[in-house]
């Protein structure tokens, strides 16, 4: 049990950590370079682009543990080879893995959507293990109406974790917006 814990909190760092990074790569795609950014927006850029990648990978490849795999390591490590010390300061960032450590009791109560189980689930668990297919808004209703939220969460389907960290979304939107306004409200960080 103990290791279940240990297993989601090392995810959500590395999660995060890879979300951060990717919002690194679209932060530098659309031109600025050395100007220094909050770790909030970057997560929100990060969560931007995985969603876009999620869309056009989706029609060559299943998301499947060891694709998910790479991604979620190509974003970490470009976030480690890129962190700058001078426009990142180190403090900021120990408050924003703070702010995730605490939110993690978040993920291990929240409720699901009532109709988790009904298409959010299926859908999900769907594009991590088959590509593009066409005609499947026969089976369930749901398949009829693909998200975005679906699209990024299947992303999250890792080994050892498989599918209990499909809600992570969530928390990295709030932690994200959470940074944000403490950033704003606490100018002085």
């Amino acid at each position: 049990m103990y290791l279940n814990f240990i297993i989601l909190y090392l995810y959500l760092f590395i999660i995060i950590t890879s979300v951060s990074g990717y919002g690194l790569i679209f932060y530098k795609i659309i031109g600025k370079k050395n100007n220094p950014i909050n770790f909030g927006y970057l997560g929100l850029m990060g969560i931007f682009f995985l969603t876009l990648y999620s869309y056009l990978s989706h029609l060559i490849i299943p998301h499947s543990q060891i694709h998910n795999s790479l991604v979620i390591i190509v974003g970490f490590l470009f976030f480690l080879f890129n962190f700058n010390k001078k426009t990142q300061r180190l403090q900021d960032l120990v408050i924003f893995y703070l702010i995730f450590f605490l939110l993690l009791s978040g993920l291990l109560i929240s409720k699901n959507h009532d109709d988790f189980s009904y298409y959010h689930f299926p859908y999900t668990y769907y594009l991590t293990q088959h590509s593009l297919s066409f005609g499947i808004g026969k089976f369930v209703h749901g398949f009829r109406t693909p998200s975005s939220i679906f699209y990024i969460n299947s992303l999250f389907y890792l080994p050892f974790a498989k599918y209990y960290l499909m809600n992570i979304y969530y928390i990295l939107i709030l932690g994200f917006l959470n940074f944000i306004l403490i950033y704003k409200a606490l100018p002085y960080l």
